[in-house]
């Protein structure tokens, strides 16, 4: 009945990975610390090991549908890869009692600048002349943000990498799909550097990640028919409000943990 339970989890995070372009890691650590009695390092460990084969699979499919901005994405992985590691580096020096409270406010207040960014009517110029350079700049803001999220807590730190995109004017399935890039390669340096902390459950990760990637698969299907409705547009309104309201419920409920 566990695995079952493992495996359904998988299958619905794999469909939300590949349609809202977030990761599953305070999940997938939950469900491993709840239902298989494992140490929150074992279970960060293996969330961070399924989450790379997952987001892997979800930006090639997403690159089959061209929704992955490379550039972007590289730039936030880059200065992702750089915040991790500094994350890593002082999280020690943060008191456990402090985390919730920090992530917390830190995913609101991206989400803040999500919905005001949606409501504000989009403006051609603005985006037409905004300079390399001050994207450059804010890509790898947002990456750091990111990277520093995951280094911190081990989580993938995909919230500031949606901000971020979203803020940079990229449509919602440019959003989504350069997302699930970057998380792929958080994800793994991720995992590399917490090795050393905690070991690897083979066994669930393999149901964790097969199931997510089947889940991926058949998001994938969804997506493209919820695309077809919109082909022109690039935006999804369904799409961006369960991202938005999802963000939300995460930061709040981190908050009063």
């Amino acid at each position: 009945m566990q695995f079952i339970i493992l495996a359904v989890v998988g299958l619905v995070m794999g469909i939300a990975t590949v349609i809202t372009g977030g990761g599953a890691g305070a999940i997938y650590v939950s469900v491993l610390t709840i239902f298989f009695n494992i140490s929150p390092a074992v279970a960060t460990a293996t969330s961070l090991a399924t989450m790379f084969p997952t987001a892997s699979v979800s930006t090639y499919l997403h690159a089959r549908l061209s929704n992955v901005n490379f550039k972007i994405g590289w730039t936030m992985l880059g200065w992702g890869t750089i915040g991790a590691l500094v994350g890593s580096y002082f999280s020690k020096d943060i008191p456990d009692a402090h985390y919730n409270t920090l992530i917390g406010l830190v995913i609101i207040v991206l989400t803040v600048l999500m919905i005001i960014k949606k409501r504000k009517p989009a403006d051609p110029n603005s985006q037409a002349d905004a300079s390399k350079s001050k994207k450059f700049l804010q890509a790898s803001f947002f990456g750091i943000i990111s990277g520093l999220l995951s280094g911190l807590v081990g989580t993938s730190g995909t919230t500031a990498i949606i901000a971020g995109l979203t803020l940079l004017g990229c449509t919602t399935m440019q959003t989504v799909g350069t997302s699930v890039f970057v998380l792929a390669g958080i994800s793994l340096v991720g995992f590399l550097m917490r090795a050393g902390v905690g070991t690897v459950d083979w066994p669930l990760a393999g149901v964790l990640a097969g199931s997510a990637i089947v889940g991926a698969i058949i998001g994938t299907l969804l997506l493209k028919k919820s695309v077809a409705r919109q082909p022109a547009a690039g935006n999804n309104s369904l799409i961006d409000a369960v991202i938005i309201l999802g963000n939300l419920a995460m930061g709040i409920a981190l908050l009063f943990k």
